[in-house]
């Protein structure tokens, strides 16, 4: 694939690279790319035709350090928001961090039977409907 053909499907968006006429970043695809993907299976889960991948890869190697550093700075970012929103949830839960999944579990369900069997008896005993 000539440079100029790759150029024109690798488009900078507010995103960062993207590839034309989609919402798929270069990121997007680098991440499968670094968790040793071949082709093939990106072209299986990725709407992208071959050009395309190719020109997602061209422009990696063109552009590598400049690429490296953002998609670094990607994953820092990514770490940084999925730790406090984690930290954000454990605060908000009505159920200690330590207290398995399973537990949890259960008790949300006896919790929800328990507001189902409130309603149902609010229902049958409601004096407007009387």
């Amino acid at each position: 694939m000539s440079t100029a053909i790759a150029n024109s499907l690798i488009v900078e968006t507010p995103r960062g690279p993207s590839i034309a006429g989609t919402r798929i970043t270069v990121y997007s695809v680098m991440d499968l790319i670094k968790a040793n993907w071949s082709k093939e299976h990106i072209l299986q889960f990725m709407p992208l035709t071959t050009d395309q991948l190719d020109a997602v890869y061209e422009y990696i190697e063109e552009n590598q350090e400049d690429v490296e550093r953002s998609y670094e700075r990607i994953l820092r970012r990514s770490e940084e928001l999925r730790s406090y929103y984690e930290a954000q949830n454990r605060a908000r839960s009505p159920f200690p961090p330590e207290m398995p999944l399973e537990e949890r579990r259960k008790l949300m369900l006896q919790k929800a039977a328990a507001m189902k069997a409130s309603q149902a008896k609010n229902e049958n005993h409601d004096p407007a409907r009387s």
